[in-house]
Parts: C-alpha cells; structure tokens; sequence
C-alpha cells in the first residue's frame, strides 16, 4: 500500500495496542491523526477496577501520547450515540437475562465514527489497535476481515459484520502480530503508554461493572424481585432482588439453600415473567446445535446446501467445526461436531472458513432457539403423505 501523503485517522483508547498502531504507521510515513472516542463521562468508572475497554478516564495522557509522536489529536464526544446503539440495547437484554453484545455494537459504533470523521477531515483511511487483518480480493474487488495468525490475540470477531463501506478504508497494522510483540514494540521505543488492563473478557460482564449505568436507566418498577428455582432438583431455594444483579452462567451464587461448594450450579435461565431466576448445572446451557437468526453472510457463498463452517464467539478463543444448513429469512441451523457450552440465546456467534492461519470470517449471526432439529424433506413428506391418502382413497376389492 503506498503511504506517503495518506492521511489516516487512528482511534485511541489510551491503550498500548492504539498507540503502537499509531506509531507504526507513522513510521510507515503515513499522516497520523489521533482521534478519541469519549463515550462516558470521566467519573463514570473512576472507581472502578475493572472498567470498560472504551472508556477514557485521562484524555490528557492520550494527548501527550500524540504530542509524543508529533501527530494532531482530537477529541470527540460519542455519548449520545453510545446510549442509543450500545447502552439501550444492553440495558433491554439485562432486564430479560438474554446474551450481552455490547462489544460487537461498541466496535461497530466506534469504525462508524471513526468513518465520518475520516470524511471531515479530508483522510484516507482509517485504524484501529484490533489483532486481525482486512484483505481485498483481486478479482472481485471485495474486501474481508480475517484472522490473526495468533489465534489467543485474535479479534476479528468483533469485526464480523462490519460493511465494506468501512473495510476498505480501514488499516489494521497489528494483524500479523502478537500481543506481547506489541508490549514489547512499546518497551522497545519507549513509548509512554501504561500496560494494557484488558484480562481477554467482554465489557459489562460483571454486575459491578455495569450497575452504575444501569441504576439511573432503569425505573425500580421493572427491577422485579423473584425466587430462584433449580431445575436440576425442581425446588425453590431462594430469592432473588432482580435479574439486572445476575447473568448468565453466573457461579459462585449467594442464594440461600444452594450448595456454595458445588461450582457447577449456575444461572441458566431467567423466567421474565414470573420474574424467576433458574439455576442448573452445566447441561442446561450445553447444545449441539442452535438456530442462527438476523444472519449477514460474505457475498459469493453457495446457500442452495450445507456447508462446513467454524465458529468462535466471545467465550472461546477456539475454533468449533460444525456444518451450516441455510434458511429462509436471514436464518440457519448450526449442528456443532461436538456439544459446545455456553450456548445463551442471543449471543453473537461469527463463522470463519477454516480454523487455520488467515482464516477468513464468512457470517455473523444471533442464536435463536437452541437444541438439536430434525431436518424434513417436504418433497418426500408431501409425496408420503399423498400416497397414504390415494391408499385411503383406493376401494377395496372383494372376491366371491
């Protein structure tokens, strides 16, 4: 790619992987310009030990960090696009205990933004510090995300479903590189950047990351207290002060009657509206197959038959074998090789062609209804079922 004179503007977190994505394209001879993000007020976390990878609790840091490198920065205020396309979303699926996607809808928000900013400021293109790569074919003219050869730094599944639109201007500098290749980078040049605090989880995982939000979006009328049923012994053993305080394959629960020695008991379901936490063991969230639902495939793939896919979503760094069977209505069926848990309804899941180096993401969907299906013929079980009428219909013949 020819870089001298692009402008390219790059989002920065405060983090090591955004400011080592700066640096490198500067030495790349490319026009840097940082760009902020802010989508939280400042205080918001400044309490917190685990807060959430978008906030920016020192924007003076980051702004020395370019003075640094001697590029120009600004600083943009993404709240009031952040409550409508991250923090309203998340706030529904908490209140009915369904899968939480914040991380895929900050990450798209945050190349939109980039993207417009981009166009004002007359640049080329636009990067971010996430560990996977964009490739254009050469034939088609297309261009898609694929993975890192790292497969424990790998990120391109926050990338799924990004628009081409947004593809083909975005630089990925780190997507040949592992993550402590990038601490080191940093070390090296002595960059001033603080260690990175990321521990590989999702955002707003734990109640105390997100209850601070919450307690100002959420009327007390809909924070409904319950009891808490095991489903695994059909007894109620507890009661609960509202779903928004629990998640999903929580453990270690504090409900009275549940055996604090047995970490496979676990939140496994919420009935919203008899307001009931269920628990369980393990089964209850372990499948060998699911339905996907609001489903974006890469152009050019052959949907008239089942296809042999991989898939990876936010609880695994490891790639799953299973075979795709495609639907009408932005819909499939996955059937796993093996029994995958946690299966959550409404949990992002990404596709990816092979589970080697480069592998390319080919999908994005939603699980809707989980469990095994039985696949049916309607040809053959319309011709069955005519032939058992025209029997029916045949009149019997008698000899004498």
């Amino acid at each position: 790619m020819e870089s001298s004179g692009k402008k390219v503007i790059v989002g920065l977190t405060g983090r090591i992987g955004s400011g080592v994505t700066a640096f490198l394209l500067k030495k790349q001879g490319f026009q840097v310009i940082g760009v902020s993000i802010i989508n939280h007020s400042m205080d918001t976390f400044k309490n917190s030990s685990t807060p959430p990878k978008c906030y920016i609790s020192k924007l003076g840091e980051i702004e020395n960090f370019c003075k640094f490198l001697g590029i120009p920065f600004y600083a943009t205020d993404g709240k009031s696009e952040f409550e409508d396309k991250v923090l309203d979303p998340f706030t529904a699926n908490r209140l009915t205990a369904r899968a939480n996607t914040t991380c895929f809808n900050c990450t798209s928000l945050r190349i939109q933004v980039l993207y417009e900013k981009m166009k004002k400021l007359n640049a080329d293109f636009i990067s971010t510090g996430h560990f996977c790569k964009v490739h254009k074919n050469l034939n088609s003219d297309n261009f898609s995300v694929h993975a890192n050869n790292d497969v424990d730094s790998d990120q391109s599944f926050l990338l799924a479903g990004i628009p081409e639109i947004y593809l083909k201007h975005l630089i990925l500098p780190l997507g040949e590189l592992r993550a402590n290749e990038v601490d080191t980078i940093a070390k090296k040049f002595n960059l001033p950047l603080k260690p990175s605090l990321s521990d590989g989880k999702f955002c707003y995982r734990e109640p105390a990351e997100y209850e601070s939000i919450l307690k100002n979006r959420v009327p007390k009328s809909l924070i409904k207290e319950g009891q808490v049923h095991n489903v695994d012994n059909d007894m109620i053993q507890g009661e609960h002060k509202g779903i928004l305080h629990h998640f999903i394959t929580e453990k270690n629960l504090k409900f009275n009657g549940v055996n604090q020695a047995d970490q496979n008991i676990q939140v496994v379901n919420y009935q919203f509206e008899k307001s009931t936490i269920e628990i369980g063991s393990d089964k209850h969230l372990t499948f060998k197959g699911c339905q996907l639902v609001e489903l974006s495939l890469s152009s050019g793939l052959d949907r008239s038959k089942p296809m042999n896919c991989f898939i990876k979503n936010k609880y695994s760094h490891q790639y799953v074998a299973c075979m795709i069977f495609f639907k009408n209505n932005a819909s499939a069926y996955l059937e796993f090789e093996s029994p995958i848990y946690p299966i959550i309804e409404g949990e992002k899941v990404v596709l990816f062609d092979k589970n080697t180096r480069n592998a390319k993401v080919i999908g994005l969907g939603r699980i809707g209804q989980r469990g095994e299906f039985e696949l049916i013929d309607r040809a053959e079980e319309y011709k069955t079922k005519n032939e058992a009428n025209e029997e029916i219909k045949r009149a019997p013949v008698f000899k004498f």
